[in-house]
C-alpha cells in the first residue's frame, strides 16, 4: 500500500519554490493557478529575492517558513534542486512537485540523478511527484497547483492521472464548453518516485471518484498495475489511452518523459485483461468517461437511428456496424406506430428512419414521439438523433422566423436528452457543428446537454460502453475488446 498522497491534492498549505510574479515563469503560472481558484489553505511564496510575491509575504528558504508546510512545488531550475529538498526535509515537508525538468527525458544521466533525489526523499520520509510535470488540481478543495488555464476547468466527479500534461489541458479547455472535464488531475511525468499506478490506486479508493482517465505512455511496474488496476476496474470505469505505440512514437515519449514505450500489441492485451477501457483516440477520453457516470447502461449492440437526412443515416449505420453494433430493421409493429406518428410514405420508417424526408421537423411533438416510440419499443438499446441543430450564431438581426425554428430544434433536441430517463437507454444527440459554429447546439451545450459532432466518436463511444457494460454483466468480450489470450507479466 502506498503511503498516504493526501498531500499532492489536498495540502493544508503550499510552498511554490521559485514563486515570482515574472509573467510566463513557472513560479507565475503556479502562483497564478493558486490564487485563481481561490485555494482555502496557506500559501507561501519562497523567494530568494523578492519580499513578495502577488501581494503574499514572500521567504528566502523554506526552512524560514513559520509554520508546517505540507507541500512544495519546485519551479527552479535543475542544478538547485538537491538544495532545495534538503531544506523540505529538514522543514519535514511531506510532499513534493517536481516541476523541474531536465532529468531521464533530457540528458544521459538523468536517471541516475533522479534515483539519487528519490533516495534523499526517502530518507526524510518525503515523497515526490515529478520531475518534469506541470501540475495537480484538486477542483473541489479550490486547490489548483498546475499550468491548465483556470478559467478553463470545470470541477466534475471524473479524475485524471497522466503521464503527460499539456495535450489533456487542451482536452479540458475544449471540453469546459461542454461542461466536460475532471475533478482532479494528477500529472505524473518521469516518475522517479511516485508513479501512475500509486494514483490509479489512489482514485480508486476516492469516493468522490466515479471514473478515472488515464494517458499512458508506459508502465513501470507491470506486477503492482496488474493487481492494482484489477482491484479499481471492480469497483468504477477505468478508461486509458495509450500512446507511443509506434517505433517514432516510442522515440518520442523516450524523448518526452524518459519512458521505454512497449509493443501495442501487448499494452492492448494487458489492459483489456484488467477489465480498463482502452481509448481509440485521445480525444474522446473526457466524452468516454461522461458517457460511463452520465448514461444508462448498454445492454445489448441494437442501435435506432433518426436522421434529419438519409446520408447522415448511412454513413452512422457503416460506423456503427464497422464496430460491431447492429443497426436492425424495425419490426412492421413499431414501423406501423411511426406511421400512426404521420410518417409518409416516402420517408423511411426502417431504421435508419429519415425525418428529414417526412417534413415533421417544423413538429417538435411529433418528433418526439418518433423518438420516445423507438426508445420504448425494446428493439434497441441505444438511440441516436442526428442532423437537428443549424450552422449559424444568433445575433440582435436574426430574422424573426429564424428564431423561432431556432427555438423548434433545441425543443427537439432537449426532448430526445430527455428520453433517456424515461426509457432507460442511452440516448445521445449528433450533430456536424460544433459549439461555436450552431446557436443551438451552444445553447444546449449551456444546459449540460451532450451533443457530439464527429460519428466515429458516436460509434466508438456506444461500441466501448457495451463492451463495458457486457463485461459487467460477465459477457465474454467481442473480437474488438478480446485480449487475444495474452497474460503479461513483469514490468512493461
Amino acid at each position: 500500500m502506498v503511503s498516504d498522497l493526501t498531500c499532492f491534492l489536498s495540502p493544508r498549505s503550499v510552498a511554490v519554490i521559485g514563486a515570482t510574479s515574472r509573467p510566463g515563469s513557472w513560479g507565475s503560472f503556479i502562483m497564478n493557478g493558486l490564487l485563481a481558484w481561490g485555494f482555502k489553505g496557506k500559501i507561501f511564496p519562497v523567494n530568494h529575492k523578492a519580499a513578495e510575491v502577488y501581494g503574499i509575504p514572500a521567504f528566502k528558504d523554506v526552512k524560514d517558513i513559520p509554520e508546517p508546510v505540507d507541500l512544495a512545488v519546485f519551479t527552479i531550475p535543475e542544478e538547485h534542486v538537491e538544495e532545495a529538498l534538503l531544506a523540505c526535509g529538514q522543514k519535514q515537508v511531506k510532499g513534493i512537485t517536481l516541476i523541474t525538468a531536465g532529468y531521464g527525458e533530457a540528458i544521459q544521466d538523468g536517471k541516475e540523478k533522479e534515483k539519487h533525489l528519490a533516495a534523499l526523499a526517502h530518507t526524510y520520509g518525503m515523497r515526490i511527484l515529478g520531475p518534469n510535470i506541470s501540475g495537480t488540481f484538486n477542483l473541489h478543495v479550490g486547490f489548483n497547483a498546475a499550468a491548465s488555464p483556470s478559467d478553463h476547468l470545470c470541477p466534475t466527479n471524473l479524475a485524471a492521472v497522466c503521464q503527460g500534461g499539456y495535450a489533456f489541458y487542451e482536452l479540458l479547455a475544449s471540453g469546459f464548453s461542454r461542461g466536460m472535464g475532471v475533478g482532479k488531475f494528477i500529472h505524473t511525468g518521469n516518475e522517479c518516485d511516485l508513479t501512475i499506478t500509486d494514483f490509479l490506486e489512489h482514485f480508486g479508493q476516492d469516493p468522490e471518484v466515479q471514473a478515472i482517465l488515464m494517458y499512458l505512455e508506459t508502465i513501470r511496474d507491470g506486477r503492482r498495475f496488474m493487481e492494482v488496476a484489477r482491484q479499481v476496474t471492480s469497483r468504477k470505469p477505468v478508461i486509458a489511452f495509450k500512446a507511443g505505440k509506434t517505433r517514432g512514437g516510442a522515440r518520442a515519449a523516450s524523448s518526452h518523459t524518459g519512458a521505454l514505450a512497449g509493443r501495442r500489441e501487448l499494452f492492448q492485451g494487458l489492459l483489456t485483461q484488467l477489465g480498463i477501457i482502452v481509448s481509440p483516440t485521445m480525444e474522446i477520453l473526457l466524452p468516454l468517461g461522461h458517457a460511463l457516470v452520465e448514461r444508462p447502461p448498454m445492454k445489448d449492440n441494437r442501435v435506432g437511428i433518426v436522421t434529419m437526412g438519409g446520408s447522415w443515416g448511412v454513413v452512422l449505420t457503416d460506423a456503427l456496424e464497422e464496430q460491431g453494433l447492429s443497426v436492425i430493421e424495425f419490426s412492421p409493429s413499431l414501423q406501423v406506430k411511426l406511421r400512426a406518428v404521420g410518417m409518409p410514405v416516402r420517408a423511411s420508417t426502417r431504421n435508419p428512419v429519415d425525418v428529414g424526408a417526412s417534413a415533421l421537423f417544423l413538429d417538435p411533438e411529433s418528433m418526439i414521439a418518433i423518438g420516445r416510440a423507438i426508445a420504448l419499443s425494446g428493439e434497441v438499446d441505444a438511440l441516436i438523433l442526428h442532423g437537428i441543430g443549424s450552422p449559424g450564431m444568433q445575433s440582435a438581426e436574426t430574422p424573426p422566423e429564424m428564431v423561432f425554428y431556432l427555438e423548434i430544434q433545441k425543443r427537439v433536441m432537449g426532448g430526445y436528452n430527455a428520453l433517456e430517463q424515461e426509457s432507460g437507454i442511452p440516448v445521445l444527440i449528433g450533430n456536424h457543428f460544433s459549439p461555436w459554429e450552431s446557436q443551438a447546439v451552444w445553447d444546449l451545450n449551456g444546459q449540460g446537454i451532450r451533443i457530439y459532432n464527429r460519428i466515429d466518436d458516436i460509434a466508438h463511444l456506444l461500441r466501448l460502453m457495451h463492451a463495458y457494460w457486457g463485461r459487467k454483466k460477465g459477457h465474454t468480450p467481442g473480437p474488438s475488446e478480446s485480449p487475444g489470450g495474452q497474460d503479461i507479466r513483469g514490468p512493461l
